[in-house]
C-alpha cells in the first residue's frame, strides 16, 4: 500500500540490499525526509522485521561522504594511496567520454569491454541477458572471489538449484559445515534465524563444524574444531561408517531416485545399450543388465558383475568401495577431530534419519528424513572445495534427505501452478530448471577454444569464474585470447578488498587502459578508475521484483512472491542515477539499444501487446509496467505493485517437497565428469596449455590443499576468514551504525589466537600483532579466545579498509584478503573458487 497519512507523509514498499534476502521494507518519509524504515509485513522474507544491516541502512542513504557529481582522473599515475586529483565534471561531458570509449572498443573487438558487478538484480535482469549481449561482449559475469564458486556450481548438479538448503520445519537433526545458516547468515537470513530458533525449540539437534567458534557454534549442541580444508575427509568418513559399518542408506531412494543403480565399467563409465545407448541396471528378477528406465525392474545396488564380457558394478558398490579409505582412524590425524567423535555423529546422524518413515502433510504422505548436512562458503573455499560440496550432497542423498520433509533442498524446483519444472538428461539426471538453472553444460560440453576472460570452455562445470578474470588480466599472454581488454565497467563490485592480495588486484586494474566506476563512494576500486559516476543508494533505486527466485527466495517463506523496489527518497543525494538507466542512455547513443529492446523482449517474456517497439524509447518504469503486466495480466501492472508491495503465491506440498512428485533423478555418481575431463583436455590443446584435470573424478575426494605443503616454519598456523550476523561484504563497513556494532563486538576488529597457542608464541590478549602469509601481512590487536582451533587464527568480515572516501571504515580492522595469494596453483580445477587455506606466521608487533 501507499497509505496517505496527511500531508507529504506516506508510507512506500521498498526492498533491502545489505545482504541477499531482499527483505521488504516500508519506509516513512515526512515531509520529503525518512524518518524510519521497519520490515514490510506483506513481505514473506521479512514477516515485519529487519536485521541490523537493514535497520541501519537509513543512515547510509545520507551519508555525507557519498559521491554527488561525475569525477575524472586527471592524475595518469594509479596505486594504493596514489591521488587521483579529481575533476568534477557534468554528466553530458560524462557520457560523451564513457561513449566515446565504449564506440572505439565495439568498433575494434567488443569483447574488450569487461564487466563486473555483484548487483545481481541488474546483472540477471538487465545487463548479461540484453545490454552485454547486444553489445557483443561475453565478459559480463565478473561476480567475485566471495561468491561460492564451487558450491553453486555444485548444486546445480546435484539438487538443480543455485543454493544449498534444508527444511529447519521437520529436521531434527543438522551439521552445519563451516557455515551459519539459520544465524543471519545464509539464505533468507531473517526467516531462516526465525525458524532455526523454532526447530532449536522442539528439540532438534545442531552440531557446527568449524575451525571458528562462530555465532553459530556458540548456540549449537555441539560445536566440533575442524582443521582447515579437511571438512571433505570428515564428510566421507561418515559415509564410510553408514555405508560399511552400519549398513544404514535409504535403498529405495537410491534405486528410484538417483543412479546409484547404474552400472559403471573399470573405466568409471557408464555400461550402456550400445555405444551411446541408455545406462544398464542389474536386474535381481532377471539376473541380467537391462536399460535402467524399464518397468517393474528390481535394480541392485551392490555386487559386482559381468555383462556382455564386461566387469561391472552398481555405482553405489563403487561408492562404498570407495570411501572404505576414510575409515575413522585415518581421518582423525587429518581433520584433528577424534575418531570415536566421527563415529558417534555418523550414528546420530543414521538414526536421525528415519529410514523408512513417512509423515503425512497436507494429505499427502511423503517420505521423513528429518537429518540434513548444509554446507556454503566457508568449507568450500578451498582448493579442492567441489569434492567436498559434492561429498556433503552424497551424504544428504545416502539418507534420502533429499526434497523431502526434514531433509537438504534447494530452492524453487517446481515453480507455481507448473510455471517452471526441472529438466533431465538422457539418463534421466536432474538439470536445473530453464527459468532459473545456468547448467546446460554440465552434460554437453562445448569444446571451442575460450572467447571469455573467465574461459567457459576451460571450466565447464563451474558457473563464476571471477578468479580467472583476474588471472587472465594479470597475464594477457597466458590467456590464449585474441584481444586485451580496454574498458572496465564496475558497479557495486569492491575489486580491491574483496579479491585476493590488493597488490595483486591493483596490477591487474592498471593493466586496462579505462575503468569506469559506478559507486556511491570513493571506495578502493574507485581511487583506482578513471571515471567514477555516482550510483544511487539502493533505497534510491526503482527495481521490479529483485526478490528474484533463481537465487533468493526460500522456501522457508513458505511462498513464492514477486516485490517492488521504489525509492523512498523523492530524489536521489546530489546527481546519483541508476547504472541501468545509464547503460541504455549510452545504448542510443551508440545505436544499439533497439538489440537491447528485442533482447528484453525475449529474456522478460513479454506477451505480444506489452513488447518493447525496437523504435520506441521507454523509461525502466515503462518497462517494468509491460514485464508485470506480461507476467501477472493488466490488472496487476506497476501501479498495483506500488500500493501493494507483493503478489504472493502459497507453496503447495509438491512444490516444497518435490522428489516425490518429479521424474529426474539425482546424481550419486558423477560420470558426466569424465566427458568434461576430456572436453577440457581438448580445449587445453587448442591454448597449448597443460591443466590440471585430475580432480574430473566420478567420486568425491578430499585432497590437502595447497597450504599443506607450506608446512615449514616459521608458517605453522592457518588463518581462516568468518562471517559477522551484522556486516555484509565491504559495502556496509562505512556505516556507522554497523561500525559501532563492530566497535562494540570483541571479535569484529580483531584477531582471533586461540589462548594456548598465544602463551606459546608470548602473545597476550590486546597485544599487537602481525600475521603473515607468503602473499602478504596484516596488524592487528591479539584477541585471546578458547573458541578457535589451535592451529588456527581468525579475522572476521571484509574489514581494513584504506580508501580516504570512507572516512567511517577507514583503518578499521582486518583486512583477511591480503594474506591471499593467486595464481593458478590455488585455484579449484573444477570451480575456480580461489583457495583461502592459507598458512601463516604470527609475531608480535614492536
Amino acid at each position: 500500500m501507499e497509505a496517505v497519512l496527511g500531508r507529504e507523509d506516506v508510507w512506500l514498499h521498498s526492498v533491502c540490499e545489505t545482504c541477499f534476502a531482499f527483505c521488504g521494507i516500508l519506509a516513512h518519509r515526512q515531509d520529503g525526509v525518512v524518518v524510519k524504515i521497519e520490515g514490510d509485513p506483506n513481505c514473506p522474507a521479512s514477516a515485519g522485521h529487519l536485521c541490523a544491516r537493514g535497520q541501519a541502512a537509513l543512515i547510509s542513504l545520507y551519508d555525507p561522504s557519498r559521491i554527488q557529481r561525475p569525477l575524472l582522473r586527471t592524475n595518469p599515475e594509479k596505486g594504493i594511496g596514489v591521488d587521483p586529483k579529481w575533476r568534477e565534471i557534468s554528466w553530458e561531458q560524462a557520457l560523451d567520454l564513457l561513449t566515446e570509449k565504449l564506440q572505439k572498443v565495439r568498433a575494434e573487438d567488443p569483447r574488450k569491454l569487461v564487466i563486473a558487478t555483484f548487483d545481481h538484480y541488474a546483472l540477471g535482469v538487465m545487463i548479461r541477458p540484453a545490454w552485454a549481449v547486444a553489445f557483443g561482449t561475453p565478459n559480463s559475469d565478473w561476480v567475485g572471489y566471495y561468491c561460492g564458486n564451487y558450491l553453486h556450481a555444485s548444486m546445480y548438479l546435484t539438487n538443480g538449484s543455485f543454493h544449498s538448503d534444508f527444511d529447519l520445519d521437520y529436521c531434527n537433526y543438522a551439521i552445519l559445515l563451516g557455515n551459519q545458516q539459520g544465524f543471519m547468515g545464509g539464505l533468507n537470513a531473517n526467516v531462516a534465524a526465525r525458524k532455526m530458533a523454532e526447530a532449536r525449540r522442539r528439540g532438534m539437534r545442531l552440531v557446527v563444524v568449524d575451525p571458528v567458534g562462530t555465532n553459530a557454534a556458540a548456540k549449537a549442541d555441539e560445536w566440533v574444531p575442524i582443521r582447515p580444508g579437511t571438512d571433505g575427509a570428515f564428510i566421507l568418513s561418515l559415509i564410510h561408517i553408514l555405508l560399511n559399518e552400519l549398513s544404514c542408506y535409504d535403498q529405495e531412494f537410491l534405486k528410484r531416485r538417483t543412479n546409484a543403480s547404474y552400472l559403471v565399467q573399470e573405466d568409471g563409465g557408464y555400461l550402456r545399450e550400445g555405444p551411446k545407448g541408455k545406462p544398464l541396471v542389474w536386474d535381481r528378477r532377471s539376473d541380467g543388465a537391462i536399460p535402467f528406465d524399464e518397468s517393474n525392474a528390481d535394480p541392485a545396488l551392490e555386487g559386482s558383475f559381468v555383462a556382455g564380457g564386461k566387469k561391472c558394478r552398481p555405482a553405489f558398490q563403487a561408492l562404498k568401495d570407495h570411501v572404505k579409505n576414510y575409515a575413522p582412524e585415518k581421518v582423525a590425524p587429518i581433520t584433528t577431530i577424534p575418531a570415536q567423535t566421527i563415529r558417534r555423529i555418523a550414528k546420530e546422524f543414521g538414526e536421525a534419519a528415519k529410514i523408512g518413515s513417512t509423515i503425512v502433510i497436507d494429505g499427502k504422505v511423503l517420505p521423513y528424513r528429518p537429518v540434513a548436512v548444509n554446507i556454503y562458503r566457508g568449507a568450500g573455499a578451498h582448493k579442492h572445495g567441489t569434492h567436498t560440496a559434492l561429498a556433503v550432497q552424497t551424504l544428504n542423498m545416502v539418507v534420502g534427505a533429499f526434497y523431502v520433509p526434514g531433509g537438504h533442498r534447494g530452492i524453487n524446483l517446481l515453480g507455481p501452478s507448473g510455471r517452471w519444472a526441472p529438466g533431465m538428461t538422457d539418463e534421466e539426471l536432474i538439470t536445473p530448471p530453464a527459468a532459473i538453472g545456468r547448467a546446460a553444460r554440465y552434460y554437453d560440453f562445448d569444446e571451442t577454444p575460450p572467447e571469455d576472460l573467465g574461459h567457459r570452455e576451460v571450466f565447464p562445470i563451474s558457473t563464476n569464474r571471477s578468479p580467472i578474470y583476474e588471472i587472465n588480466l594479470v597475464n594477457p599472454k597466458q590467456s590464449g585470447l585474441p584481444y586485451t581488454p580496454e574498458v572496465l565497467i564496475v558497479c557495486r563490485r569492491n575489486l580491491m578488498m574483496c579479491n585476493a592480495n590488493p597488490e595483486e588486484s591493483a596490477k591487474m586494474l592498471k593493466q586496462v587502459p579505462f575503468v569506469v566506476n559506478f559507486s556511491t563512494h570513493i571506495d578502493e576500486v574507485a581511487e583506482m578508475s578513471d571515471l567514477v559516476l555516482p550510483d544511487k543508494h539502493f533505497l534510491e533505486r526503482f527495481d521490479l521484483f529483485p526478490n528474484r527466485y533463481t537465487h533468493t527466495m526460500s522456501p522457508h517463506t513458505g511462498y513464492f512472491y514477486w516485490g517492488i523496489r521504489q525509492p523512498v527518497v523523492e530524489k536521489p543525494m546530489g546527481e546519483a542515477r541508476e547504472w541501468i538507466d545509464v547503460l541504455f542512455d549510452v545504448a542510443e547513443r551508440m545505436g544499439f539499444l533497439e538489440d537491447v529492446y528485442k533482447l528484453l523482449n525475449m529474456t522478460l517474456e513479454l506477451k505480444d501487446e506489452y513488447k518493447l517497439d525496437p523504435v520506441a524509447r521507454y523509461a525502466l518504469e515503462d518497462i517494468y509496467d509491460r514485464w508485470a503486466k506480461s507476467l501477472f495480466g493488466p490488472e496487476k501492472g506497476l501501479a498495483w505493485f506500488k500500493n501493494n508491495g507483493y503478489h504472493k503465491v502459497p507453496r503447495s506440498v509438491e512444490e516444497k517437497y518435490p522428489s516425490p512428485f518429479i521424474r529426474p533423478r539425482f546424481p550419486i555418481y558423477f560420470e558426466n565428469y569424465l566427458r568434461a575431463k576430456r572436453s577440457v583436455e581438448k580445449v587445453a590443446n587448442h591454448l597449448d596449455r597443460k591443466l590440471d584435470v585430475s580432480d574430473y573424478q566420478v567420486l568425491p575426494e578430499w585432497k590437502p590443499c595447497a597450504a599443506y605443503d607450506d608446512a615449514s616454519p616459521p608458517y605453522d598456523l592457518f588463518v581462516v576468514n568468518f562471517k559477522l550476523p551484522f556486516h555484509s561484504l565491504s559495502f556496509t563497513t562505512q556505516n556507522p551504525w554497523l561500525s559501532d556494532l563492530a566497535e562494540h563486538n570483541p571479535y569484529a576488529y580483531k584477531i582471533l589466537i586461540n589462548a594456548e597457542t598465544a602463551k606459546r608464541k608470548g602473545v597476550k590478549d590486546g597485544d599487537a600483532i602481525w600475521v603473515e602469509s607468503a602473499a602478504g601481512k596484516v596488524k592487528g590487536k591479539a584477541k585471546l579466545t578458547e573458541c578457535i582451533h589451535p592451529e588456527v587464527v581468525g579475522i572476521a568480515g571484509v574489514f581494513g579498509s584504506w580508501a580516504k572516501g570512507k572516512p567511517v571504515a577507514k583503518g578499521k580492522g582486518v583486512h583477511f584478503n591480503t594474506l591471499l595469494p593467486i595464481n593458478m596453483d590455488r585455484i579449484d580445477p573444477i570451480s575456480t573458487g580461489l583457495d583461502s587455506c592459507i598458512r601463516v606466521k604470527v609475531s608480535r608487533a614492536a
